[in-house]
């Protein structure tokens, strides 16, 4: 029914009435579950979490070139980097979590392309880009061939995680939501830690399930976690963050380069999933501000700023020490504000034919028949 924004609500004559009109307007949206599974409109408060995850994995990735090129980052740096790490990639799978719903509404065949146009075709694209920049930037770093399994073991780890929790979902849509959180939760447990790229996988398969099952009970979620709730029981993702980071403190003063905090530990999944509860219900309330149009814009984009960033801030960290950029923190600030810049340019022109063709396929790859 089209909603007349001209009409105002009638004012609430009661406390009953007046309690009842409270809760509704810090219930989120209620057409959030229709935006949800028709792609209909923008969602922002989706579009600000999936940007600040995605500046934060741009920001981690900076402190590693910095350290591999330049020298060792100061010390905050490395406890950002930890104290983000329960939310920041488990944030991402549980958002793309959300839309598998009003994904699995579209015909097999067209829910199958849209996944390989927009998630498999990048991770080809930007697979063979990064393989060449590394051949051009050191050829002795070239170790293996585009059939290899090798070849494929880059950044873009979370992207085919991504296609792989998509397929997933669409082979396995008659198993109940739970098992599919709690099956790969326990496994997590089980695969030794030497496998990590595949204990990794299952410790985050648990996120995704996590967010397609509160798109199922959305309305129950908003009304048993407040928005007021939500901000008094903030300070539990506050305190694990907080926990994550001096965890990479004391296991670096302990000697250990490699650092602490929580990286896809198992059992961290559990109050990574809560605090993340937490985040999101706390982000529906947040009003759509201007400040935040910069955020909501890589959010927008998230895939493009994924898939690009990692290339540009790899250069840039080559040119940095060629150049004899000697100092860390300055190379940092500008290694991070340069990746974003020409990741934006990128998402600015990635709708645009031929840069388009970087990022995903077109929706038809053949022109329909005339009738």
């Amino acid at each position: 029914m089209p909603h007349d924004s001209s009409q105002t609500p009638p004012t609430p004559t009661t406390r009953a009435e007046a309690s009842a009109a409270r809760k509704m307007a810090e219930t989120p949206k209620a057409d959030v579950r229709d935006a949800l599974e028709r792609h209909n409109r923008r969602i922002t408060w989706m579009d600000v979490l999936r940007g600040l995850s995605i500046l934060l994995v741009i920001l981690h990735h900076t402190t590693q070139i910095v350290a591999y090129r330049i020298g060792d980052v100061p010390e905050f740096f490395d406890f950002v980097s930890a104290f983000f790490a329960p939310y920041r990639m488990p944030m991402l799978m549980f958002l793309s979590g959300l839309l598998v719903a009003g994904s699995l509404k579209a015909p097999t065949g067209n829910y199958i392309w849209g996944k390989v146009r927009r998630i498999l075709w990048p991770i080809v694209v930007w697979t063979l880009v990064y393989a060449a920049a590394e051949v051009l930037a050191d050829p002795g770093q070239a170790k293996y061939m585009p059939w290899e399994l090798g070849f494929w073991n880059t950044y873009l780890w979370f992207m085919q995680f991504i296609f792989a929790y998509y397929i997933i979902a669409l082979l396995i849509r008659w198993i109940p939501i739970w098992v599919m959180m709690a099956a790969p939760f326990v496994a997590a447990f089980l695969i030794p830690s030497d496998l990590e790229l595949l204990q990794r996988f299952f410790y985050l398969m648990p996120f995704f399930f996590l967010g397609a099952f509160i798109e199922k009970y959305w309305n129950t979620y908003a009304k048993l976690l407040s928005a007021r709730w939500a901000a008094i029981l903030v300070i539990i993702p506050i305190a694990v963050a907080v926990y994550s980071g001096l965890d990479d403190i004391w296991v670096r003063a302990a000697g250990d380069e490699r650092g602490g905090g929580l990286w896809y530990e198992p059992w961290a999944a559990i109050p990574a999933m809560l605090g993340i509860l937490i985040l999101v219900r706390l982000a529906t309330s947040i009003p759509e501000l201007r400040w935040l149009a910069p955020v909501r814009f890589v959010g927008r984009y998230s895939l493009i700023y994924y898939v690009s960033h990692y290339p540009v801030f790899a250069a840039l960290g080559w040119l940095a020490m060629k150049a004899g950029l000697s100092n860390p923190g300055l190379g940092l600030v500008v290694i991070f504000i340069f990746t974003v810049a020409i990741s934006t340019v990128f998402a600015l022109l990635g709708h645009r034919m031929p840069v388009s063709l970087l990022f995903e396929l077109p929706r038809r790859m053949w022109p329909a028949r005339k009738a």
